[in-house]
């Protein structure tokens, strides 16, 4: 997290930072982005940087949370309404929203592109756990409104179908990344998206809506 020194700057002086670390998070990866040209890019002295930064880390990461709340914004139509369509319709959507959010936001597109290309990174592992909590409650609410309106099964454990999602999504973004020829996020993946969630509704039985 940022230090409250941070927080308390004018909001220009915030958004230029966090302009200039997008921006250069954009260009290059975690590992090889540099603290001097963002403080450049920033027009900030270096010192100051780490009055407002505990490190690179820190800033990465507060980074990160930004496009994550951004993009839980650009969602929250489809998420706020989840009784207004069965639960595959609404992760359909979810994910749909998301990758538009995605494709319209190139430079945040570019950071995730580049934090995906490394699953091995401990920011990779870092990043990801953080937010496995969060991705857990969203998915468990959307079930919780699916059971109530029967759409699955009642004896389903909700909270380990939760889990489950929120693991699944992330193997299917790494699949994605791996099979695409460019190794990025583009329309494309919504065929992906799609196989994903049709496995999720009638999982490898031979027939689909059986006994």
């Amino acid at each position: 997290m940022p230090k409250d020194t941070f927080f308390n700057l004018p909001e220009e002086k915030r958004t230029r930072v966090e302009e200039a670390a997008i921006d250069e998070f954009a260009s290059y990866t975690y590992e090889t982005a540099s603290v001097n040209r963002i403080v450049d890019g920033a027009g900030i002295a270096k010192g100051s940087f780490y009055q407002y930064f505990k490190d690179k880390k820190d800033l990465y990461k507060h980074i990160m949370n930004i496009i994550i709340q951004k993009k839980l914004e650009y969602m929250s139509p489809t998420i706020t309404n989840p009784f207004e369509v069965d639960v595959f319709t609404l992760l359909r959507e979810m994910y749909k929203s998301g990758l538009s959010f995605a494709l319209s936001h190139p430079k945040l597109l570019e950071i995730g592109n580049k934090l995906l290309l490394d699953p091995s990174h401990d920011i990779y592992k870092e990043i990801m756990e953080e937010n496995k909590a969060r991705s857990d409650e969203v998915f468990l609410l959307i079930l919780k409104a699916a059971k109530d309106r029967g759409e699955i099964r009642e004896e389903i454990d909700l909270e380990m179908a939760s889990y489950l999602l929120t693991n699944l999504n992330i193997a299917v973004s790494d699949y994605y990344m791996k099979k695409s020829e460019k190794h990025e996020y583009s329309k494309d993946m919504m065929k992906t998206i799609d196989k994903f969630i049709d496995f999720i509704q009638y999982g490898m039985t031979n027939t689909k809506g059986g006994d």
